[in-house]
């Protein structure tokens, strides 16, 4: 490559564009509300061309492609007119190429017939997809023993002596990003849970993992650090088969939307995550692992929580099988750190949801079949983790209480027991009638999924709500024999 003198005489290059060239124009107001022809062979000509055209001309009704060549005298303007129900018009040709009618109908015809060619590519391309991204897991493997131990007890006494000690907050928080993106899982479910008699040393702990995943920072190649914040969108659908699949590639098409609804700075990053999570998926790793998304992101990678392959072929397999469920899983999305308020979120959230749901609904439904769905309002990460949660177990419960109150005669007539349920990380809640044994409906209530899930704030949060509608509450303690 060299410069060239600006009074050298560029002579153009041999090879001549297509023949037929379609595309957009901008003016002063944005985007021309019609499309452009140019033409590049003899006659040479730009026009514009819109669609929705009706009007009327003999022959209109015939199969295949009908056209005409008409004169408005109103408009003192000739116009090209088919049954594709596209008219072009406002031609220029060059000077001295001016054709007769039968050829520019002839030229337009050849135009029309590349114009559907043209939008059949778009729609295979569609229907293609993006193309396949690599998908990236992070480390899972255990630690041996005693590196194990060893990991737990720095974790404890690093929590223990920073409570109180800025400086030494700080050491911790390295501490956890590494105990977090190491994949040992039980080193911070160790740590944390060895703190329970000292809840400021615990407190601090906890919160240093829950910064981790919410505020992400990523250290690229050229030495750069970003720093991001940890959106989701929580999302609700029903499902009439087994089984529930998590890798949507389609979801990427929701950046440039939800960007410009959020109004989302124009040079700052809005990043979707093809990988939506499940209560179970978040469940199994305590969230852990969520701090390998944005390094896995910001790399141009989708993250991959579980094998992608055998969770296909299990998805496949239970897909086939009839099972009815309700899910509630969250669409992650990485935004630049200060790109935006919650304030303005919370404003532009209706704008959001509108701008988001078709394609989110395109992005599944490519890949799943489902039934009913709901898109809540985009918020930072645990704030949409507690806010989905407690959304849907309100919504579980309210329709088992509703339909059990309407068949018994009223919802003063009910009352509620519930019981821990480990193995579903929540409470089994058991609705019976009063004066009568055994439970006539049996609805969860779910944990919030976090890195240390808060059995108390789930019993008060159903005991709240159950005092709201007039249900009296017990808890029954499972007893080991």
């Amino acid at each position: 490559m060299k410069p060239l003198p600006r009074n050298a005489r560029i002579p153009g290059e041999p090879f001549l564009p297509s023949r037929f060239i379609f595309g957009d124009a901008v003016d002063e107001q944005g985007l021309e509300e019609t499309e452009y022809l140019v033409h590049t062979e003899s006659p040479r000509f730009i026009c514009r061309l819109v669609g929705n055209d009706d009007t009327d001309f003999p022959g209109r009704e015939r199969d295949g492609l009908a056209s005409a060549v008409l004169f408005d005298e109103e408009d003192n303007l000739t116009i090209y007119v088919c049954n594709l129900r596209i008219r072009l018009f406002d031609f220029n040709f060059e000077e001295g190429e001016e054709p007769t009618v039968a050829a520019l109908q002839a030229v337009c015809d050849e135009a029309m017939q590349t114009y559907q060619r043209l939008h059949q590519a778009y729609a295979e391309r569609d229907a293609a997809g993006p193309a396949p991204r690599e998908m990236r897991a992070g480390p899972t493997k255990p630690l041996p023993p005693a590196e194990r131990q060893r990991a737990i007890r720095q974790l404890v006494e690093l929590a223990r002596g920073a409570v109180g000690k800025p400086m030494e907050k700080v050491q911790l928080a390295a501490q956890v990003q590494l105990a977090l993106a190491g994949g040992d899982q039980a080193v911070f479910t160790e740590a944390q849970l060895a703190l329970l008699a000292e809840p400021a040393a615990r407190e601090l702990l906890v919160h240093s993992a829950r910064d981790a995943v919410a505020f992400p920072e990523v250290m690229r190649k050229d030495g750069s650090v970003v720093s991001f914040e940890l959106w989701a969108l929580p999302f609700a659908f029903s499902r009439s088969q087994g089984g529930v699949w998590w890798h949507f590639p389609r979801l990427e098409q929701l950046e440039v939307a939800l960007a410009d609804a959020l109004e989302v700075p124009e040079k700052s990053i809005l990043w979707i995550s093809p990988t939506l999570f499940t209560v179970d998926m978040l469940n199994e790793r305590c969230c852990q692992d969520l701090v390998q998304l944005a390094p896995v992101m910001d790399a141009g990678c989708d993250f991959a929580p579980l094998d992608p392959e055998a969770s296909r072929a299990t998805y496949e397999a239970a897909r086939k099988t009839s099972d009815p469920q309700l899910v509630l899983a969250w669409i992650p999305f990485l935004v630049e750190r200060g790109a935006l308020p919650m304030d303005k979120a919370r404003k532009l959230s209706r704008k959001a949801l509108d701008a988001a749901m078709p394609l989110v609904q395109q992005a599944v439904a490519a890949e799943m079949e489902y039934g009913e769905a709901e898109l809540f309002a985009p918020l930072p990460w645990w704030d949409a983790l507690a806010a989905g949660m407690r959304a849907w177990n309100r919504k579980r419960l309210g329709m088992s209480v509703a339909l059990l109150a309407a068949s018994q005669g009223g919802i003063d007539k009910l009352e509620a027991v519930a019981e821990y349920q480990p193995e579903i990380q929540g409470y089994e809640v058991g609705l019976r009638i009063k004066g009568r044994e055994g439970a006539a409906a049996q609805v969860p209530w779910l944990l919030v999924p976090d890195v240390a899930p808060d059995r108390d704030f789930a019993w008060r949060d159903l005991s709240d709500c159950l005092r709201e509608a007039g249900i009296p509450l017990s808890e029954s303690v499972a007893r080991l024999h």
